[in-house]
């Protein structure tokens, strides 16, 4: 299929940026996710738990990811502003901050890492990842009005996975009686290790696990805009009682409509919540521009006004450090500061 000529020079942009990324990551001996914008020549970490950042990434990779900005920036201008006229902010009890301890992605192993990030952006719920589902980690969040606590195995620390993922599963839903702003459990990257269809025995076990002891408790999962051309969802809608949606791809937050009814139409009914990426996974490894980030979030203010969300979850505490100024607008944007 050709490409459409309107969109040929973002195309033509978007693989130059994938080809120049596939090269430098070949040579790279820090891992993905971890580069960050500049440091100051006086800076100094005060973090002892911080993991390692790729200082040079950003400048490596910054011709071929300019361009591919430019280009989004001017489409961005030229699409209708979001319908948010009269719109009361985002309140901050619609605001999740995802994050935990890893050392991972620039990720800090600090057992408080989560809360930094969420107190950075006011938020009052937390999604809980990576780390040990046990007292002492649910106890140190137990001040947010929310909790959602991973419960599958996908991007875990070594040894943070109580036993199984049922197992696991059943611990949260044994310590939530305990911990009554647990609200459910969150599986991330739900369709990693599905090429076409989603089995569902799976999920299922992690599923019954999460009910076993507090029926309440609801299982979120996380789901790419990309995943819904490409899998199939049927056979486990009965075991995912909300959809976590994410825009993987940058370019996608131009179409964010056209994705968020597709996400619709594949989950009939099932309540979504939008996640925000600061940090661009799917493309440069880079900051998101923050005049994208703002779009999204009044996309995200429409959206909520309309029924179509229930909230936002922001990815999350480790960005604060590695992209202070997207952060930073993001912030302001929720704090109704612009």
């Amino acid at each position: 299929m050709f490409t459409e000529k309107k969109d040929l020079d973002l195309e033509i942009a978007l693989e130059r940026l994938d080809q120049k990324r596939h090269e430098l990551s070949k040579k790279c001996t820090i891992g993905y996710g971890a580069a960050c914008a500049p440091r100051p020549a006086d800076y100094v970490e005060q973090d002892p738990a911080q993991g390692p950042y790729n200082l040079t990434w950003v400048d490596d990779i910054r011709k071929e990811d300019d361009a591919v900005n430019a280009i989004l920036h001017e489409r961005l201008m030229r699409l209708p502003k979001p319908a948010t006229a009269g719109l009361p902010p985002i309140p901050s009890d619609k605001v999740w901050v995802w994050g935990g301890p890893t050392s991972k992605w620039g990720g800090s192993m600090a057992d408080d890492t989560l809360i930094r990030g969420a107190d950075y952006f006011h938020a009052e719920n937390v999604v809980y990842v990576y780390g040990p589902t046990n007292e002492k980690m649910l106890s140190l969040h137990s001040k947010y009005k929310k909790m959602l606590c991973q419960v599958n195995a996908n991007c875990r620390t070594e040894g943070a996975l109580c036993g199984s993922e049922e197992e696991n599963a059943e611990c949260l839903s044994k310590l939530s009686l305990k911990f009554p702003n647990i609200e459910g459990a969150m599986c991330d990257d739900y369709g990693t290790g599905s090429s076409h269809i989603l089995l569902p025995e799976r999920y299922e076990k992690i599923y019954r696990g999460v009910k076993k002891y507090n029926p309440r408790l609801k299982v979120y999962g996380v789901v790419y805009e990309h995943e819904l051309k490409s899998k199939d969802f049927q056979l486990i809608q009965p075991y995912i009682d909300v959809v976590n949606f994410w825009l993987w791809y940058k370019k996608s937050i131009l179409e964010i409509d056209e994705h968020l009814e597709a996400c619709r139409r594949n989950f009939p009914g099932k309540p979504i919540v939008l996640g925000i990426f600061i940090h661009d996974y799917g493309c440069s490894d880079t900051g998101n521009l923050p005049e994208m980030l703002i779009y999204e979030l009044e996309k995200a203010r429409e959206f909520l006004a309309r029924g179509w969300i229930e909230g936002i979850i922001l990815l999350g505490d480790r960005e604060i450090k590695k992209w202070p100024e997207a952060a930073g607008a993001v912030r302001d944007y929720l704090l109704n500061r612009q």
